[in-house]
């Protein structure tokens, strides 16, 4: 458990005497506070402490490391503690929903703090308002200033029906990724799609494979073969490079800052862009629909929920990337989805993910991961006001759940059509109002 090379240890003065069973046995030669980095793959809870203050704070934000936690020491004086902690073993069953649970979870829903207004008028500054808060929350204060690209054809692959390069470009003054974008063949100016992965595929970079049938992201290949290019940046760096920020706010500043290559790009449609994401690549698709005007449309594939589900996941092993203590309190997921209106955009959810999709067969559940599943009433809920932020903007028709028969995965027919539907009237130049509504 207890992480003697990782560099995020503070132990100045503190030495470590034995860390069995985990009853840690620290020795402080004067007053002072410390750190010891801990990696479990279980939830861990703070049993005693004795000699010294405690506390066990979550590491997987991208401060220390995934499935990693921080126990932090204060000693008021030298001396000895002893510090008892306790991994949390997965239940022997799944927790079944309860009619007071869902009152509950009702009555607050009803009352949290980010409801948007019940007027157009009010609605559209609402959004105003809390796009700006999302981009403080992800980004340390607001979207930040461009820096020149500097782009970089790496390397440059040959597919039946599409070219794939591999490109690096600068999204800030210190930083730099690498993304993938697929140019298909014979198609002079190609709709562009936004391909994000989450913890499913390659952490910290593109997932090439993705461009390759039955891969889990193989919406990359099945757009990429049918006309349109494909753009996946880096995702899933578990290593927060900028402290003030979150994980969110690095990739998601990624995408967008690759996103202003590919569109100076004479091969794609700058007009016809739509972002598709799985599971924390649909939160991230989520982030860009809200701050992005350049994207259009979107599928978010598999994640959409509710903060009062994720008290049913194990974190760790399940990584939330920090994201519900960072925003959680602040907004609310559907709130969250709102700020994307009236973009058009459709929520995936396969039947076989239990850990996701409402009213799923608890039998399917890994015990390990998530101790219950959704009650379809409480989607229906969260839903419910989606449905309502589309409707204050005047674009009821263009947002859906689509259930799929498949797993954790998006449903790539379903998607393609979904966003080929609405390019189409981008191209033709139909009375749709793409822009941020006005009232």
């Amino acid at each position: 458990m207890y992480q003697p090379q990782h560099p995020g240890n503070r132990l100045d003065g503190i030495e470590v005497v034995s860390t069995k069973d985990q009853v840690f046995r620290l020795r402080a030669s004067r007053a002072g506070k410390g750190l010891l980095v801990l990696k479990a793959e279980a939830p861990v809870v703070l049993v005693s402490a004795q000699g010294a203050e405690a506390k066990l704070r979550q590491g997987w934000d991208g401060t220390l490391g995934y499935s990693h936690f921080g126990l932090e020491v204060a000693f008021a004086a030298a001396g000895e503690a002893t510090i008892t902690l306790r991994s949390v073993p997965p239940p022997d069953k799944s927790e079944p929903g309860t009619d007071e649970d869902l009152t509950e979870f009702r009555t607050r829903y009803a009352a949290r703090p980010s409801r948007f207004p019940d007027s157009p008028a009010s609605f559209a500054s609402w959004q105003a308002t809390y796009r700006a808060e999302l981009a403080s929350l992800l980004m340390a204060g607001g979207l930040p200033p461009r820096v020149p690209p500097d782009p970089k054809v790496i390397e440059t692959r040959e597919y039946p029906e599409f070219a794939l390069r591999r490109i690096e470009c600068r999204s800030q003054a210190d930083r730099t990724n690498v993304a993938l974008l697929s140019l298909p063949k014979g198609v002079a100016r190609a709709p562009l799609l936004v391909a994000l992965h989450g913890h499913e595929n390659e952490w910290g970079g593109a997932a090439e494979q993705a461009y390759l049938p039955g891969n889990n992201d193989d919406f990359c290949a099945y757009f990429a073969e049918r006309g349109w290019a494909v753009l996946q940046p880096a995702t899933m760096n578990h290593t927060l490079q900028h402290p003030t920020w979150t994980l969110q706010g690095e990739w998601s500043w990624d995408a967008m800052t690759a996103l202003d290559y590919a569109v100076a790009l004479p091969e794609v449609d700058r007009q016809r862009v739509a972002v598709c994401g799985l599971s924390t690549g649909a939160h991230l698709a989520m982030n860009l629909l809200a701050l992005d005007d350049r994207v259009r449309a979107g599928v978010v594939g598999c994640v959409f929920s509710t903060w009062h589900h994720y008290k049913r996941f194990r974190i760790p092993p399940g990584c939330d990337c920090g994201i519900i203590r960072q925003v959680s309190s602040r907004i609310e997921q559907c709130d969250w989805a709102a700020l994307a209106a009236p973009k058009p955009v459709q929520f995936q959810h396969g039947r076989q993910d239990a850990a996701f999709c409402p009213g799923a067969d608890p039998a399917a559940l890994d015990l390990k991961w998530n101790v219950g599943v959704m009650p379809a009433e409480e989607y229906a809920s969260a839903f419910g006001e989606v449905q309502r932020a589309w409707r204050l903007s005047g674009a009821r028709d263009r947002v859906e759940t689509r259930f799929h028969d498949g797993p954790h995965s998006v449903n790539n027919p379903a998607a393609f059509e979904w966003l080929s539907q609405w390019m189409i009237r981008v191209r033709q130049k139909a009375s749709v109002q793409w822009d941020r509504w006005e009232g």
